[in-house]
Order: structure tokens, then C-alpha cells, then sequence
């Protein structure tokens, strides 16, 4: 009874794994804009950009599992990686500015200028890859379900055992 709990625990992993990565590359982007018209509202959320990279990578993790999908589906996290990277970059003259007296607004100006044009395409190509994804497993929702209704009966029968 074991075995077979574990072999459903490890095919809804699988048969769930499209439809997750497919939520996660929609979620990045919508929840990307969200913030930057939050931001526009003088709303600020701490922490979003870590939240973004980890999301990012629990999502390039699941596409890279899925073998029906091109190589364009790296596109998008490795334009966020290069987003995270330059924003790490333009920390240190921002400190350096401001331990000279200075406000540090020129240098995240420039960083804004810089970084967010990457990742408005990186924006684009998570939705260009969910679309993808979409077309490449058109029935993902009914298989996750049906996967996730038979691991949930054999966990039951097996609470009951």
C-alpha cells in the first residue's frame, strides 16, 4: 500500500507539473505590473523583487521538466536573472552616493532606466512561454485534477486502513 501511495504521490508530481509551471509563468508577470502600478499609487510592498526571483526559479525548474516546450522557455528567467544582476550592480554606487551626501536618486534613476526595459520583455516572453505551454499540454487542468483526485482517494484509504 506504501509503494502505491508513494508511486501516486510521485505521478501527480508529474502530471500536475505542466499545469503549475503554466500558473507560475502567468502569475510572475501579472503580479510584476500589479506592483508597479501599486508603486504608482504610493502602495510599497517589501521584498517583492526576492519574491519575484524565487518565484522565477521554482518556474524555470518546473519548464525545464517539460520536454515538449522549445528552448525559448529559459528566456524569460535568464532576462530576470540579468534584472536581479544589474539591480545588485547599481547597489554600490547608490551606497557610494549617499555616504557622499548625495541622495542616491540619479544612480536609481539610471538603474530604473536600465532594468526595466529588460524586464518588460521578460514580461513578455513568460506570457510568449505560457502560451507555449498551453498549446504544447491543451488538456493540463482535467489531467492535474484527475491526478490530484487520485492521490487524494488513496490517501483517504489509506488514513482509513
Amino acid at each position: 500500500m506504501k509503494k502505491d501511495f508513494k508511486i501516486a504521490k510521485q505521478e501527480m508530481k508529474e502530471k500536475c507539473a505542466p499545469y503549475q509551471t503554466y500558473q507560475i509563468y502567468i502569475g510572475i508577470p501579472i503580479y510584476g505590473v500589479a506592483v508597479y502600478v501599486l508603486s504608482f499609487l504610493n502602495v510599497t510592498l517589501g521584498n517583492t523583487g526576492i519574491l519575484i526571483l524565487i518565484i522565477t526559479i521554482l518556474g524555470n525548474k518546473g519548464a525545464s521538466k517539460l520536454t515538449l516546450l522549445s528552448k525559448r522557455k529559459y528566456v524569460a528567467p535568464i532576462l530576470m536573472y540579468i534584472t536581479n544582476v544589474l539591480v545588485i550592480l547599481f547597489v554600490i554606487p547608490i551606497i557610494i552616493e549617499i555616504s557622499n551626501g548625495g541622495t542616491g536618486d540619479i544612480v536609481l534613476g539610471l538603474a530604473n532606466l536600465i532594468a526595466l526595459p529588460v524586464q518588460i520583455v521578460a514580461f513578455i516572453f513568460f506570457f510568449i512561454t505560457a502560451n507555449d505551454i498551453k498549446k504544447a499540454y491543451p488538456d493540463m487542468k482535467q489531467v492535474s485534477t484527475e491526478a490530484r483526485q487520485e492521490y487524494l482517494s488513496l490517501k483517504r484509504e489509506a488514513k482509513i486502513d
